[in-house]
């Protein structure tokens, strides 16, 4: 998972710097550079599992409890692209896009639990623990391929790539599991839309698009119990509606 996190960032930063040649050279080789912005409607689809590994003297024990959760939201988000159009018959457009800032996507969800055991306690307890969840997203961004159908209809494929910080914490008991991890998703991002330039050479862009996120997974450390731990699987999936303006040079 980081590895691929790493390989998406050096990527990232490859298809950055071809593009910012591409903006230099414009004056030499035929072809049009652009920068804008782009505003989206967007809905995110998200579904977790999470399931439990127990032991007993060493031995696995079969737990069937499974928690599942699905989180569907829409939000409006702004993001900036730089690109680069080939001047020919069939011209193609290379571009980098980046959201800027950081985005919590749990709004800190919470539980509290009566727990009547505790490890290494043989009487019976009623103590309060209360549970928090937290998560958010940073550095969004996608490296994109454009290319025409007819007159203004153009698709666009991409490799898109998200961090997430996600964070457990657990108050009311001394000893207890919690998820602490910093998640890398890459997907692929499609899309279909229209686009023109003005003849002041303003750049537009209608687009309807859909990002499918790579599944994750995350386990428990400091378990009262070494050998057990708690596991989350989860997917994330995203569709769009956006309007990108932008200055073509």
């Amino acid at each position: 998972k980081n590895n691929k996190g790493k390989t998406m960032k050096k990527l990232s930063t490859v298809f950055a710097a071809i593009l910012l040649s591409a903006f230099t050279m414009t004056s030499v080789f035929a072809g049009n550079a652009a920068i804008g912005v782009t505003v989206s409607m967007l809905n995110v689809e998200a579904v977790g599992t999470e399931t439990d590994r127990l032991t007993a003297a060493g031995t696995d024990v079969t737990d069937t409890s499974v928690r599942k959760k699905t989180v569907d939201d829409d939000t409006t988000t702004a993001s900036i692209f730089a690109e680069y159009t080939t001047e020919t018959s069939w011209p193609i457009t290379l571009g980098f896009e980046y959201t800027p800032g950081t985005a919590n996507i749990s709004d800190k969800v919470s539980r509290t639990d009566t727990m009547t055991s505790v490890t290494g306690t043989d009487a019976a307890v009623s103590a309060s623990a209360k549970r928090t969840a937290e998560a958010d997203a940073t550095n969004f961004s996608t490296a994109y391929v454009e290319v025409p159908l007819y007159g203004a209809l153009y698709v666009r494929a991409g490799v898109s790539n998200i961090d997430i910080d996600y964070v457990t914490t657990t108050t009311g008991v001394q000893t207890h599991g919690k998820y602490t991890d910093n998640i890398n998703m890459t997907g692929t991002n499609l899309g279909i839309g229209l686009k023109g330039v003005t003849d002041g050479n303003m750049l537009w862009k209608l687009t309807y698009e859909q990002t499918d996120f790579d599944g994750f997974n995350m386990r428990t450390t400091g378990n009262s119990v070494a050998a057990n731990s708690s596991a989350i699987a989860g997917d994330v999936d995203t569709a769009a509606i956006r309007l990108s303006l932008g200055k073509q040079f």
